[in-house]
């Protein structure tokens, strides 16, 4: 619920692709969401990271407007989380196979180029800054990357 609702106030006030807060009267509840999500992974880290990536691959294959917003608002609470972002980036590199990388592709193949630009720039930002599966996460880029 508390990524449900977070999601829903990321969109109501205008989130962006890169992820960045830009209505002053969001970003207390993302951080709200943050705090509460930080406090639940103590106990519950298997149940937030298994929603986390439930929401991210449900999004990639829908055209409704929350749904749009969906990876830019879970870039957005990794920015904010080291926890959350501990939390579920091995098992989202793991996941990112062939199909899913078209996916994401056609998801962000629309949008505008400094728009893409940002959440290029916030991806990059996050693997420089991820310790949990580093290994696994530069073998998979070097395998992708090279033909």
């Amino acid at each position: 619920r508390v990524l449900s609702c977070g999601l829903k106030d990321f969109c109501a006030h205008g989130g962006d692709a890169a992820g960045t807060a830009t209505g002053d009267k969001r970003v207390p509840k993302i951080a709200s969401v943050v705090g509460i999500l930080g406090h639940l992974a103590s106990r519950h880290a298997g149940s937030i990271k298994q929603e986390l990536l439930r929401m991210f691959h449900e999004s990639l294959g829908s055209s409704r407007e929350h749904h749009k917003a969906t990876v830019p608002f879970l870039l957005q609470l990794a920015l904010m989380s080291p926890t959350l972002l501990a939390t579920v980036s091995p098992e989202l590199v793991d996941s990112l196979k062939p199909p899913v990388l078209n996916q994401l592709h056609q998801h962000f193949s629309a949008m505008p180029r400094d728009e893409l630009d940002g959440v290029v720039g916030v991806v990059v930002h996050l693997l420089c800054h991820t310790s949990a599966g580093a290994l696994r996460t530069l073998r998979f880029l070097l395998a992708t990357a090279a033909p």
